[in-house]
């Protein structure tokens, strides 16, 4: 197996002992392309880099949050991304134990890529990592829409199932008729006639997650690779748009061909709430956006009845924003 090499690495002799580390690991055709001197050089080195079914790693030794350099890793499904620490005096056994700890996320054969058909209708929810408002956000939509077409909602959270919990069911309801045009199930149908509405859960790592083998992981970038339309969830909070950066990045590169719907939730007006609403229109670009106010009282009561914004806060702003969303997704 052959590998293409990125560095960003203070160390000369640490990144020699890197080398070795890969060598000895049964990888035979090492070939060090670019020695980043910096972030700039790095971010531009990766951007000219064409895309191709070619294994490249980049090796670094520090963290680099900049928004450029994440758009930039995430054009690129075949690179690994390894951090090691080289301030800390690292035996050779514990650089190989880490190197092949990303290796071992990909097969040593790769699978030709799939053509992945899009599936009319599918609209895949998902978000951020830890930030709440997923598995609501998919209930109310799945209601608004529902006034105007037959909808499927789908309950695709690798972790939890609440969706029939949150509106008095059990967790473990495989399906549940809420009404003529409107139900839950626990999987979705291929070229279904219904509007299927999936609560996806929390995006992972794309950087790594197309190339990623696991269950869990491959069954939410088939949701992606499907859908006609992803919305993409995310509370205001600078580390939040990192993963936007990493959606937004697949999308801009073809990756996906879903259309895309980013929502910012519990929308304040604080200073730095507004500051990250100007960066987050301004990435979001041609992409459609809407800001979903905070309402705890509307949302307290709805959970508390088991039931939908519109049945217990309709004039409410948080119900009137989500369903101008849901207007905008099925037209």
């Amino acid at each position: 197996m052959s590998i293409s090499v990125i560095t960003y690495l203070q160390d000369a002799e640490f990144e020699d002992q890197v080398i070795e580390a890969l060598i000895s690991k049964g990888i035979s055709e090492v070939r060090l392309e670019y020695r980043a001197i910096d972030v700039n050089g790095l971010v531009s080195f990766l951007d000219s880099l064409p895309r191709s079914d070619l294994r490249w790693i980049l090796i670094l030794d520090q963290t680099i949050s900049s928004i450029e350099f994440k758009r930039a890793v995430g054009k690129h499904p075949n690179l690994i991304t390894c951090n090691l620490d080289s301030d800390i005096s690292m035996a050779r056994r514990e650089i190989e134990s880490v190197v092949n700890r990303s290796l071992r996320e990909f097969d040593n054969h790769e699978e030709p890529r799939r053509t992945v058909k899009t599936q009319p209708k599918l609209i895949v929810v998902t978000g951020t990592t830890g930030a709440p408002g997923v598995t609501t956000l998919t209930m109310n939509l799945g209601f608004e829409i529902s006034q105007s077409k037959k909808v499927s909602m789908i309950d695709a959270h690798p972790e939890r199932r609440d969706l029939a919990f949150l509106l008095g069911a059990k967790r473990s309801s495989e399906k549940v008729k809420l009404s003529e045009s409107l139900s839950i199930s626990s999987e979705y149908v291929q070229e279904s006639e219904l509007t299927q509405l999936v609560d996806a859960g929390p995006i992972p790592d794309l950087t790594k997650a197309f190339s990623d083998r696991r269950a869990k992981i491959r069954n939410y970038v088939d949701l992606l690779e499907s859908a006609e339309r992803i919305i993409f969830l995310m509370t205001p909070d600078n580390n939040h748009m990192f993963e936007m950066e990493n959606l937004l990045a697949s999308l801009d590169a073809g990756r996906l061909n879903a259309r895309g719907t980013f929502l910012l939730n519990q929308m304040g007006n604080s200073s730095r709430e507004r500051s990250i609403k100007k960066r987050f229109q301004a990435r979001v670009g041609n992409y459609s956006s809407y800001c979903l106010p905070f309402d705890r009282d509307a949302l307290d009561r709805a959970k508390g009845r088991y039931c939908a914004l519109m049945d217990i806060a309709p004039r409410s702003r948080l119900r009137r924003a989500i369903s101008e969303v849901a207007n905008s997704v099925v037209e």
